[in-house]
């Protein structure tokens, strides 16, 4: 278990020493923005995929009222109408990404659930991951219509509360174990993976089953034989 307390943040600013490393550090940027009512984040780093840029990011919580430039490598953002207000100084708006994100999405959900009035996210990412944050966010006081949609609609709250949560399993890990036992072929591999969520991973086991994987599951676990 691990406890967070984010009482004591009081800057608005993640440095490059803290981002560069892993880009979805670039997911402090609308939660920052909404308490503070301004933000300096780093670029974000550490993507083996390739360049992927938040221009989306930017669009949607400039959208909500806020000025954003790039300066030698950070994201500055501050609302011009209200800057050091602080909490519930950014606007609702109806944002329509031009592609699917999935940290666009996260971003924009947890900028819009301390902002004045409502925001909508069309073409919102489905990834389980996106509705685990938003019934965490639920939890913790939030007000948001249409989880597990392409469609969010988020009432503004005038602030959060804390909650506990057990965090979705990871995807990519049980799915990578998955293919171990594929990979061991004839050797008799037996595996069973505890804690883990079939049901985000449909696909997967789908293919694996075809390739001739014996797999069971439950409402936690998977046996791969």
């Amino acid at each position: 278990m691990v406890v967070l307390d984010g009482s004591d943040i009081h800057t608005p600013e993640a440095s490059y020493d803290l981002v560069k490393t892993m880009r979805a550090s670039v997911l402090v940027l609308g939660p920052l923005l909404a308490r503070f009512g301004h933000a300096k984040v780093s670029l974000p780093g550490g993507c083996a995929i390739g360049a992927r840029p938040v221009d989306q990011h930017i669009k949607g919580l400039k959208a909500m009222g806020a000025a954003i430039s790039i300066e030698h490598g950070y994201i500055q953002a501050y609302i011009q109408a209200s800057f050091g207000k602080g909490l519930n100084a950014l606007q609702g708006a109806k944002i329509v990404t031009d592609m699917i994100t999935v940290t666009g999405t996260e971003n924009l959900m947890m900028a819009a659930v301390l902002a004045k009035g409502q925001t909508v996210l069309e073409n919102a990412a489905r990834e389980p991951e996106v509705t685990d944050l938003a019934e965490l966010l639920v939890k913790m006081g939030a007000k948001i219509k249409g989880i597990g949609t392409d469609r969010l609609v988020i009432d503004g709250v005038e602030a959060l509360h804390g909650a506990e949560h057990a965090i979705i399993a990871d995807r990519i890990e049980t799915g990578t174990f998955m293919c171990a036992a594929a990979i061991m072929g004839h050797t008799g591999a037996d595996l069973m993976l505890k804690n883990a969520r079939p049901d985000t991973l449909d696909a997967v086991i789908e293919k694996l089953r075809e390739a001739g994987l014996g797999i069971q599951t439950g409402e936690n676990w998977i046996h791969v034989q």
